[in-house]
């Protein structure tokens, strides 16, 4: 399936009044307040990592590894939102809800580069959400994909982690750094398989978005070991 072609709603469907997102995954919409179900209760998965982060994190400031808790719960219910509608705004929220975790990590790694403060990086955190969802509204007005918004803010992301990676050193073990990048990678191979005519069954039980999600979350768990590590190695 072309994530290009947007078709409409079902007749019926309580969302139909709602201006369509820009792209579609695989698993057919519905008529009823729930669209997509397997992609919408999926997200589930983000908020019970979430809940099981807060509980076993040994410190809880927005910007340490324990912030990561109540991000990825952002991250779950903003997913929700958009594949339960599949609206414009749902997809909005979708994306804010990923802006908050890449500020958040974007943040996180100049704070560990020394780059700031932790004030500064609070605000560094704050105006990277705002320019990116002026960036998403802007995208949209010009016609253009605004998925290209969120690579080139991964990219950034990973030249920053490279260069903390080789000039710094300040994580304990990289094990479960590596675990998160093996399980996003496999997240983005079935991501783009759930885009072919080969791997689509709309109509199944079992939607490769689904599994995205369920992927992207075992990843925040890996990430927050990670990060763990490196806050206690940076306390001790």
């Amino acid at each position: 399936m072309d994530p290009r072609l947007v078709p409409p709603l079902p007749a019926g469907s309580p969302w139909s009044g709602w201006a369509l997102p820009d792209m579609k995954h695989c698993e057919a919409n519905l008529s009823g307040w729930i669209t997509a179900p397997a992609n919408t209760w999926s997200n589930l998965a983000y908020i019970a990592v979430g809940l099981w982060i807060m509980r076993r994190a040994s410190r809880r400031g927005a910007l340490t590894a324990g912030g990561l808790g109540p991000v990825s719960i952002v991250v779950g219910a903003t997913s929700f939102v958009f594949h339960m509608s599949y609206t414009f705004a749902g997809q909005v929220l979708d994306y804010a809800g990923m802006f908050v975790l890449l500020g958040w990590a974007v943040s996180r790694a100049l704070l560990r580069n020394g780059s700031l403060d932790e004030k500064g990086a609070a605000r560094a955190w704050a105006g990277f959400g705002a320019a990116s969802l002026v960036s998403l509204f802007a995208f949209r007005a010009m016609g253009w994909g605004i998925q290209t918004i969120i690579l080139v803010e991964t990219l950034a992301l990973a030249a920053l982690e490279i260069k903390l990676m080789v000039s710094k050193r300040d994580a304990p073990e990289y094990k479960s750094f590596w675990l998160m990048q093996g399980l996003l990678a496999a997240a983005y191979a079935v991501w783009h398989l759930d885009h072919t005519d080969a791997f689509c069954r709309p109509d199944s039980l079992l939607q490769g978005h689904a599994l995205w999600h369920c992927l992207t979350a075992a990843a925040f768990v890996a990430a927050w070991r990670f990060h763990e590590g490196i806050d206690s190695r940076r306390a001790a």
